[in-house]
């Protein structure tokens, strides 16, 4: 699957998620599929629990970090199509 800054995600319920030191982990209860992100996945995830929209995450996360525009695009699609396949993240259906 094919993910834009258009999209729209959402944690599923079955997806608990603990801060372990500096790094957060993410586990899904029903497939039992573990994820551990970096400083800058957890503020990511931290901020999914306030948007859906990841144009919107992409923005906040530029204001924060000292990183290209196209780079910080690139690593959030690979991040959240990854966690789309492990079952962490679903992609909401675009509403006509």
């Amino acid at each position: 699957m094919t993910i834009s800054l258009n999209d729209n995600v959402k944690i599923p319920d079955e997806v608990l998620s603990t801060v372990v030191g500096d790094e957060m982990v993410l586990l899904n209860l029903k497939t039992g599929t573990y994820f551990g992100f970096d400083t800058i996945g957890a503020r990511f995830f931290q901020l999914l629990a306030e948007t859906d929209q990841l144009g919107t995450i992409h923005g906040r996360m530029m204001e924060e970090f000292d990183v290209p525009a196209d780079r910080l695009e690139q690593d959030l699609l690979r991040l959240s199509e990854q966690m789309v396949s492990k079952g962490l993240l679903a992609v909401e259906e675009q509403k006509v």
